[in-house]
């Protein structure tokens, strides 16, 4: 059910997002036992909500992209094994919020990296490093 990565302002442009990263998402619910696409908060972004929930201009959420998502983390330890398990199931891009994970397969962006939130300040894990 691609409902989940809908846009909130766009019915429907869920089916957009990318199979890789659907997959990968599938693979960390294995891995972690969490119930992965429940707790997905943003997947594809119309260009008008990106700018709503302050995106960046080149967001991978964005249609036509369709490779990222962000997942809630209610805990701290939730969050570090989010992002443990992305990197075991292969994502190379993980952006680390208080609150949630971001994760895309986007290949065009620099590769094996980690980030905070606000944009450019330090993960508090990076499994890069």
């Amino acid at each position: 059910d691609f409902k989940v990565f809908d846009s909130p302002d766009q019915v429907g442009s869920g089916k957009c997002i990318d199979p890789e990263l659907v997959q990968k998402l599938r693979l960390i619910e294995s891995v972690t036992g969490y119930p992965i696409f429940k707790w997905i908060n943003s997947g594809v972004r119309t260009p008008y909500w990106n700018g709503k929930v302050g995106g960046v201009a080149n967001s991978s959420h964005k249609i036509p992209n369709c490779k990222a998502v962000d997942i809630k983390a209610s805990s701290l330890s939730v969050r570090n094994q989010l992002v443990l398990a992305a990197k075991k199931v292969g994502f190379k891009r993980i952006g680390v919020g208080k609150t949630f994970v971001h994760l895309d397969v986007d290949s065009t962006k620099s590769q094996y990296v980690a980030w905070g939130y606000p944009s450019g300040t330090r993960p508090e894990i990076n499994p890069f490093v």
